[in-house]
This record gives C-alpha cells, structure tokens and sequence, in this order.
C-alpha cells in the first residue's frame, strides 16, 4: 500500500466541484487505505468572509442576470495565456497556499477547481516541490483550466483531448477518466427495486427533476402541477434552494398531488436516478456525468449561459441528450418521450457512447501514481516562463 499525502484543492461555487473532490478521496482510501488525503476549499479557508460574500454575489448575479456570467466565460474561453482575473488570483493567494503547503506537506495535489490550480501552478513554477493535478468537472475546455506545470489533466471524454492540444497541452498529460463521480453510481441494485425502496410504483414512470446541489432553475409549481397531470411518477430535488423547496411543497399540497414528492439536498442521487425513467435539469457537469453513468436519458431545460450551455453543447452534439427551449416545449417532449419506448431508448443508447465507469478509482490510481512519481523526482521539472 503507498503512504504518503494527497491535499485537495476545492471551491464552493456550485457542488460540482467538492463532489468531485470527495469523489477522489473516496478513490483514493479504495485504492490505498494509508494514503493521508485532505480536502481544503481553498477560498473559504482563506477568507471565509470574503469566500462566503462572492458565493452569494455569484448566485444572486446567476438569478438576475446569468448572460453576464455567459459574457465573461465566452470572452475568456480561449485565451492561452494567464489573463489579468488569473493573475491576481495567483499573487492574491499565493502566500496563503505557501503556508498551507507548509502546513499539509502534500506529495500531490489535486484541483477541483481552477482557481487553486493556478495559484498552485504559481508556486510550482517558483520552486515547490509536488505533483499538481487538475480535475476539469465540465464537458468543455476553458482557458482558466489550462496551467503550467499540471502533471495530469482528468477530463470527461476522449473527445476534449484535442481542444487541450490546442491549448499546448502535452497529450501524455491528459487522462480521459470521466468526470470522477461517487462509487455508488457505478453500483445498480434494479430499478424496481430502488422504486420500491424510494415508494415509487413500478407500475408508473418516474420523472426526476434536478438542478444541481444549489437548486431548481426554472422548475416551479406551474410547471410541476402542469406535468402531474400526465400518468407518471414526479421526484423534484430542490438542492439546497430551501425557498423553492417551500414552494413546491406548498403547490403539492393545496393542489393534492398526491403523485409529487419533494426533497431538499439527498445524498443518494445515484438511487433517484436509477428510479427514474427520464430527468429534467440543467446541464451541471456532474450532474450530466452522473445521469451518463446512471444512464439515463436527459432533457435540458434552462443551462446557465457559460459553462452549463457549453454542457449542453456537448451531449447535444453526440445525440445523448434533448433540450426544451422553453416550458412549452419541455412539457411536450417529456409527453412524447414517455409515450414512446424507442425515443427513450435511442436517447440512451447515445448516451451509452459517453458513458464513463468507475471515474472515481481511475481518478485516484492517477494521482497515486503521480505521488509515487513525485516521490522519485519525476515531477520536479518545470521551466520558470514569461509572466510567471
């Protein structure tokens, strides 16, 4: 078994990315019980204040006005070098990593998020010794991710390799693991008998309405008490969003829609997601990797401009998911597609063609074998350039 320590960096800015990071861990204590890993949020370490303010700037600016998000990720997408957002992020944060790395003394460390990342590639270009790796938790490449001396790259698909290379990334550096994801995706018990488990009757279809950990976008009592009306089973995740959660349980009950249920944060999506015949969410990259793992067929309704609408791209593109432009058309391919077998089996089929299993321990195998690497030297070569 190796020893040694793993530090993982992460961030708070929608769940993707400490799910991720908890994914990893798990792979990792699979693989290699001994290992020493932490998971840090990098931010809030540093500035809970500060981190907890931006989140909250961040969510309150994706409510009012998302295209400006959109604007930003577009004008910054395919930049190759360290733009002015990335520099002062590397000299803001810099010292407080330092002091972490002092602290932690890691033989690796993984990003969930490309924030700590540069910061981490920073110091590493300045002389600290350890292994970087980067975890992309989107379908989409964006010039924010892409560093100097990242040792690995784990990406959803074969098919973002050759945008990396664009970016001047080593191909031996990029590792198409899928999006790491919890184990238990990969774990199927039997879809009637997670219905039972759930109180679903097997005898209906069961529609999952998601948006992510952070809450619903676009999913509210009209469209849910519009949708109850058809034969089918309905299971609306609110996430975190304790104020649409509220709601919708208000709607379920004056309206007595009996065939609703309504939750809040669940920990066991990968059983709602074996349960249900087909899910309605944005295009969050775990969430997207998780339904692929599950699979499950999608419909896309109400992405984020930005990254999420790249998502959407993505699974659009290879045919593994549909999207509703707006409530009149959602309502109407969720009708067709629980009516006809073939649609919903075609959609799956496609979606089969991405499918990644086990994300979580090909993830971790990576990052042990770059501790070991790290360990011999192999990771210590890295020219200072222009910029650094």
């Amino acid at each position: 078994m190796k020893n040694g320590k793993v530090l993982i960096l992460s961030e708070k800015f929608g769940t993707g990315h400490e799910k991720a990071a908890i994914s990893i861990l798990k792979g990792i204590k699979k693989v290699s019980p001994d290992t020493g890993v932490r998971i840090i949020n990098f931010f809030h370490y540093c500035q809970p204040y500060f981190s907890r303010m931006t989140l909250n700037l961040y969510l309150k600016a994706l409510d009012i006005r998302p295209e400006i998000w959109g604007y930003f990720y577009e004008r910054e997408r395919n930049k190759k070098r360290a733009t002015f957002p990335k520099k002062m992020i590397q000299m803001g944060a810099s010292s407080i990593l330092r002091k972490i790395i002092e602290k932690e003394a890691p033989d690796v460390i993984v990003c969930t998020h490309p924030f700590p990342c540069c910061v981490a590639s920073r110091l590493k270009r300045r002389g600290q010794l350890f292994a970087l790796a980067e975890v992309i938790t989107d379908f989409d490449v964006h010039g924010f991710w892409i560093n100097e001396g990242v040792d690995a790259y784990l990406v959803a698909h074969e098919i973002m390799i050759e945008p990396m290379l664009k970016f001047g990334v080593d191909a031996d550096k990029i590792f198409a693991t899928g999006i790491p994801i919890d184990p238990n995706f990969d774990v199927f018990k039997g879809k009637n008998a997670v219905k039972k488990t759930l109180g679903f009757d097997k005898g209906l279809p069961v529609l999952l309405m998601a948006g992510g950990g952070l809450g619903l976008s676009g999913i509210d009592g009209v469209l849910v008490e519009t949708l109850a009306r058809e034969p089918l089973q309905i299971a609306v995740i609110c996430g975190k969003n304790r104020l649409a959660r509220r709601r919708l349980e208000d709607v379920t009950a004056k309206k007595a829609l009996d065939n609703v249920k309504v939750y809040g944060f669940v920990e066991n999506m990968w059983d709602f997601m074996e349960a249900a015949d087909l899910m309605i969410t944005k295009a969050g990259g775990l969430t997207m990797a998780e339904a692929l793992t599950r699979e499950l067929p999608i419909i896309i309704y109400n992405p984020l401009p930005g990254q999420e609408e790249r998502n959407a791209r993505f699974l659009l593109r290879n045919g593994a998911a549909r999207y509703a432009r707006d409530r009149d058309v959602l309502i109407k391919l969720v009708r067709d597609m629980l009516l006809n077998e073939k649609k919903l089996l075609h959609l799956k089929s496609r979606g089969l063609r991405l499918k990644k299993t086990g994300s979580a321990q090909k993830a971790a195998e990576i990052v042990l074998d770059l501790m070991e690497k790290n360990n011999s030297g192999w990771c210590h070569g890295i020219r200072k350039t222009e910029g650094s």
